[in-house]
Parts: structure tokens; C-alpha cells; sequence
């Protein structure tokens, strides 16, 4: 069992130390893990977050500090729960993570969160696809690709409208320190970080690994 783990996070150590660009949904949960505060509370959406951070992602006490609604794959899941995650546990820091297609399906929260000023930091790994469904329609359906694509969007500058503290990040050096700058803001906080496609990682599902 240890020699398994240990196999499983010296692939993942390496993807995570890579600069690549666009940046390695690895080196997000590997930044974040680093700088995040082992008390927090992590909600992931079934989207590109989901098999990453339910994966790969440290959790280092007891108690629910890791959300994710996985088996369900309702998009949009992270913003509102972190919602009611912060508001659980107001004394600890709420970190919600999404693809940008979930940010598309909530992201008028964003109003509730700014006229409430609560202190909650949105990660929006951004790759322009519904990568679950592209990563399956390129494994069950021999690359046949339908529906999946669709523009980027800007989401710090989106988030900014609304009046919550963006960043948008391109270059996994800067990523660290980005994240460190979001979670020690004392207000709503939003960073955009572009992502290689779901499709084209090497995600931690058995059925795309090849």
C-alpha cells in the first residue's frame, strides 16, 4: 500500500513541479495545498477539480474539510456550497475551486458574496471546455468531439465587475504567490488560472489513463 502511494505522488510531484504552459492542474493543487492553512475548507466542483483534489489533495486533521459532489456531477456546485461552507464555519477559510464551465452556471453568486463581504477565495481553472465530457467523448468515442468547446472568458475581469479582488494567472511561477495574495485578502478574492484541457492531462481516472 505505501509503495503504491508513493508510485501515485512521484508521477503526481512531477507533473506539479512542471512550468508548462498552460499550467498543470497538478501544480494547482500542489501551490494550494502549500499555502493553504491545514484548518481550511476545500469545495471542489465535479468538473476538472474533482479528480484532481480528491486524488491528490492533503488533508491533514479530522472532520469535513475536503467537499465535493463527485458522484452527483452537478455543475456549479462549488461557489454556492462554499457559501454555506464559510457560513458553517466562519472562523476558518473557505477555498472554492471550479472549472470555468461551473463558474458560467453560478456565477450571479458573486453579488450575494460581495454584498456580504464574505471572505471566501474562488479558483477558476480556465481551459475553454466541459473537460469531463470531452475527456469521455476522446476515450469512448474515438476523439468525436460534440458540444464540449466554448470561449474563454475573462473571469477575473468578470469577478472585478462585481466588485471581488481577480487575478488571472498564465505562468505557474507566479501561481504561488498569486494564491498567497488571495487568501490573505480580508474580502472576497477570485484567481484565474489557465489550464491545460482535462482531456489532455493525465488525469486520475482509470478509464482516460493511458
Amino acid at each position: 500500500m505505501d509503495a503504491a502511494r508513493r508510485e501515485k505522488f512521484a508521477k503526481f510531484e512531477a507533473l506539479a513541479a512542471s512550468d508548462d504552459k498552460p499550467i498543470k492542474p497538478e501544480r494547482v493543487v500542489a501551490e494550494l495545498a502549500r499555502v493553504l492553512d491545514h484548518d481550511a475548507i476545500v469545495v471542489a466542483d465535479p468538473g476538472t477539480p474533482c479528480p484532481y483534489f480528491s486524488a491528490y489533495f492533503p488533508v491533514r486533521g479530522t472532520g469535513r474539510r475536503l467537499f465535493s459532489n463527485r458522484a452527483h456531477g452537478a455543475l456549479g456546485y462549488s461557489m454556492s456550497a462554499a457559501v454555506g461552507a464559510h457560513f458553517g464555519r466562519p472562523g476558518v477559510k473557505t477555498v472554492s475551486v471550479m472549472g470555468d464551465g461551473s463558474f458560467g452556471f453560478t456565477v450571479g453568486e458573486l453579488e450575494t458574496v460581495v454584498r456580504h463581504k464574505l471572505p471566501i477565495t474562488f479558483i477558476v481553472i480556465s481551459n475553454a471546455v466541459y473537460g469531463w465530457i470531452k475527456a469521455g467523448q476522446k476515450t469512448g468515442f474515438d476523439q468525436r468531439y460534440f458540444s464540449v468547446d466554448f470561449t474563454r472568458t475573462d473571469h477575473a475581469a468578470v469577478a472585478a465587475a462585481y466588485g471581488v479582488k481577480s487575478w488571472k494567472v498564465e505562468d505557474p511561477r507566479e501561481l504561488g504567490k498569486v494564491l498567497k495574495l488571495a487568501l490573505a485578502h480580508q474580502g472576497p478574492t477570485l484567481v484565474d488560472i489557465l489550464c491545460q484541457p482535462l482531456h489532455e492531462a493525465k488525469a486520475p481516472v482509470s478509464e482516460w489513463v493511458a
